[in-house]
């Protein structure tokens, strides 16, 4: 079983926390002595949330290539892009 600790700052993850959930996209922003701050990228928010290194985690299924990360992440900033438009 993983821990939170095996994550790398700045990138993005595929992960279980418990056995039998669905698949949640992480990315961890900011690590400390003991914990680390992750924000979870759900359909419709951002959850920030900080998580003990050592806790558990069921699996990490995949981390995100950098192309795969910029791909997801272009997909919002174009969304954004849209709202702004329509606040003008």
């Amino acid at each position: 079983m993983s821990t939170y600790s095996g994550l790398i700052v700045g990138r993005y993850y595929l992960i279980t926390e418990v056995e039998g959930e669905e698949l949640i996209l992480v990315q961890p922003m900011l690590e400390t002595t003991g914990a680390i701050f992750l924000i979870l990228h759900d359909a419709e928010e951002e959850i920030t949330y900080w998580r003990k290194k050592k806790d558990p985690i069921y699996e990490i299924f995949e981390e995100l290539t950098d192309e795969e990360a910029l791909a997801y992440e272009l997909m919002f900033d174009e969304d954004e892009a849209d709202e702004d438009w329509e606040d003008n």
